[in-house]
């Protein structure tokens, strides 16, 4: 692509920052795999919890069948511990279910709808970029002023897209994150054309 030019400051703080953006699914995955961490973490505390509410109740039920004033303020932070614990365990226990259900969900929509969008979104990018590609070069190189502002647009597209290494540029989701704009761009840029060599019958 040609070099990209006349990018106002804020614009180009901008591309740098969308050149280093983290993508929808490699973002979806990361989100999913600190939930099953979150969700494993939380179950691992709910066992310990667990055995500490059965060693404390067995000591407080002891304590309850003898009580009496002096025992129970003798052993009040035992047993507050103990009715605290309960109260955690019963909380771990509903966050649980909760956080089963959310990963649940999250992955059922990962699989049947954002994949196989984004498995066809990846072969219409892959198959037609490079055309893209071209007419955006040409519309760029047309240097019309009647499209300057759908080529600066393109300009935008194309400067974050400049600043990204090699690796990402193979990347398919950056591909799909450029191609996709571009396209709608190039559609703009053919319909403005149609437009202008339409009213210009009427001249």
């Amino acid at each position: 692509m040609s070099k990209i030019v006349n990018l106002s400051q804020k614009e180009e703080k901008e591309t740098e920052i969308l050149s280093k953006r983290i993508m929808p699914k490699t973002d979806f995955e990361k989100i999913i795999e600190h939930d099953k961490l979150y969700f494993n973490t939380l179950n691992q505390a709910l066992e310990f919890n667990l055995i500490k509410q059965n060693i404390l109740g067995a000591k407080c039920q002891t304590l309850l069948m003898n009580q009496n004033q002096k025992s129970i303020e003798e052993n009040i932070v035992m047993l507050t511990d103990w009715a605290e614990t309960q109260l955690k365990v019963l909380d771990m226990q509903g966050k649980l279910r909760i956080q089963q259900k959310l990963i649940e969900d999250k992955e059922t929509h990962f699989q049947n709808v954002f994949m196989p969008q984004f498995i066809k979104e990846s072969k219409d990018a892959k198959e037609h970029s490079k055309e893209t590609f071209d007419k955006v070069q040409d519309c760029i190189d047309a240097e019309r002023e009647e499209f300057k502002e759908i080529v600066h647009k393109m300009n935008y597209e194309l400067a974050w897209w400049n600043k990204c290494s090699e690796e990402q540029q193979k990347n398919d989701e950056f591909l799909i994150q450029i191609y996709k704009p571009l396209k709608r761009l190039v559609s703009a840029y053919e319909d403005r054309a149609k437009e202008i060599e339409e009213n210009a019958k009427y001249k």
